[in-house]
């Protein structure tokens, strides 16, 4: 009897990034997002969500460097497609930029601390 072949299930890899957008015309039925990078990371991929720690930082990491100005930025950690474009969703995070730093609405502030 001739050997026969097995078939082999294999996933195919799976690619994770961090993706950086500018938010055009935000809080405006306009509001659209423009793609300014993506930069491909290493992910366990049995557990991909241990990047979410990592993504808020990087993000402020690469709006310091770029020397990015005033305005509404969203960052995502998700999949990429097979033409290394952004697919699927995992995390995200939302950051209004001064242009060098958080911009804090005024009552997210805590009071300040009187007599002491």
């Amino acid at each position: 009897m001739p050997e026969m072949g097995r078939w082999v299930f294999q996933t195919p890899e799976v690619r994770y990034a961090f993706t950086l957008c500018r938010v055009v015309e935000a809080g405006t039925l306009d509001e659209r997002y423009d793609l300014l990078g993506t930069v491909q990371v290493n992910a366990n991929p049995r557990e991909p969500e241990a990047l979410q720690d990592r993504l808020h930082p990087w993000a402020l990491a690469t709006l310091t460097a770029g020397a990015y100005g005033f305005g509404r930025y969203y960052a995502a950690l998700g999949t990429l497609d097979e033409a290394g474009e952004p697919d699927r969703q995992l995390a995200e995070s939302q950051i209004d930029w001064s242009g060098t730093a958080i911009l804090v609405p005024a009552g997210d502030t805590p009071p300040p601390i009187l007599g002491c």
